[in-house]
């Protein structure tokens, strides 16, 4: 049987992802899954026989032993590539390049450190045999900057619990609330753009509002900041979820939401913005971000931060029964499990076909 290791952060949907691909497909995978914050995340994956874990993935790197191992599978896939030690690891053992797929989240994609990081970057990325992106947008962003030789994917990871929740949504109807819920970004980065968003927000500090943030992962600098601002602004109105949520209940968190707003010009935070499309929520994004056009690309109804400025009070809340029932469907069709398996398993075979010749 064709045997696939993927490098894996310990990250908030690798138990999802893991039991996915393990579950469903027809090839032999192992994982070995790094980083020193997995016990913020659910880890029953960690009980399975191809599962390896390495609280610091190169010490792992640096035994000799290591290269014959890799020398051992069919295919390489690195997810988030942003570790330098993974970059240059590969850098020094080249021929494993006729086997390496890397898959970008998205903040993996721009050349960050000095002149050698930058190279060793584009040398892997233009010569590994393959490379994915969870949206079309970021591609294009790839072969400006790297121009990549190998083929290409558009990939997604697939959770069933997220599937489940936006299933269920669909079969409820609208929950009563108190107040006008708004949530600004996904977590404590400057991509999530939160103090713009909330000086545009000033202007409704009066009305029925309540405003939260989650901010439980990140720069936790940057989240003292957003919240001193917030605080300053709404007072008791502003809500920052400092702590790291169970899915489950983020994804009851999630219900309560009415409007949410991401201003992230970058792929950022798909996963949120799925689950909130398909409780009927009305989505904001960044007007000159990659994630209105791949939204919009596929139809869905989203509006743009800009517009924020200069909308009343009942025109940044309106949002019809049939609009939020269309987006709602929408969500749901996007997350069909088979075709997630069907995708997935056509590149597994594609590539290994790739590197077999």
């Amino acid at each position: 049987m064709k045997k696939i290791l993927h490098f894996f952060r310990a990250e908030k949907f690798t138990n999802d992802f893991v039991n996915f691909i393990i579950e469903n497909s027809c090839y032999e995978h192992t994982f070995w899954v790094y980083g020193e914050n997995y016990l913020n995340y659910p880890l029953s994956y960690l009980k399975n026989e191809n599962v390896k874990y390495f609280p610091r993935i190169e010490i792992k790197l640096n035994k000799n032993s290591t290269e014959q191992q890799l020398c051992m599978y069919d295919l390489i896939f690195y997810h988030g590539v942003f570790e330098k030690y993974i970059i240059d690891y590969f850098c020094l053992h080249q021929f494993l390049l006729k086997k390496l797929v890397l898959y970008f989240w998205g903040g993996d994609i721009p050349l960050l450190g000095g002149w050698k990081e930058k190279l060793k970057k584009k040398y892997i990325i233009k010569h590994a045999v393959a490379v994915i992106t969870i949206i079309l947008e970021d591609y294009e962003s790839l072969k400006e900057l790297y121009f990549p030789k190998g083929c290409y994917f558009n990939l997604q990871y697939y959770s069933d619990e997220q599937s489940d929740f936006m299933n269920k949504t669909i079969e409820t109807g609208d929950l009563k609330k108190d107040s006008i819920n708004i949530q600004i970004g996904n977590s404590a980065t400057t991509t999530n753009d939160h103090i713009p968003i909330l000086n545009m927000l000033e202007k409704f500090k009066k009305e029925n509002i309540k405003i939260y943030v989650p901010l439980s992962y990140g720069d936790m600098n940057y989240a003292e900041q957003v919240i001193e601002h917030g605080k300053k602004i709404f007072g008791n109105k502003f809500i920052p979820l400092q702590q790291f949520m169970p899915l489950e209940k983020y994804y009851i968190f999630l219900k309560t939401i009415d409007i949410a707003i991401f201003n992230m010009c970058r792929q950022q935070a798909l996963g949120n913005i799925f689950a909130l499309l398909s409780t009927g929520c009305k989505v904001y994004l960044h007007p000159e971000g990659k994630l209105i056009d791949y939204l919009e690309k596929i139809n869905f109804i989203v509006f743009r931060t800009n517009q924020i400025d200069n909308m009343s009070k009942e025109e940044f809340v309106m949002f019809s029964k049939e609009q939020r029932i269309y987006n709602k469907k929408m969500a749901c069709e996007i997350f069909d499990k088979e075709k997630y398996i069907r995708n997935w398993e056509e590149a597994f075979e594609v590539l290994l076909n790739k590197v077999g010749n």
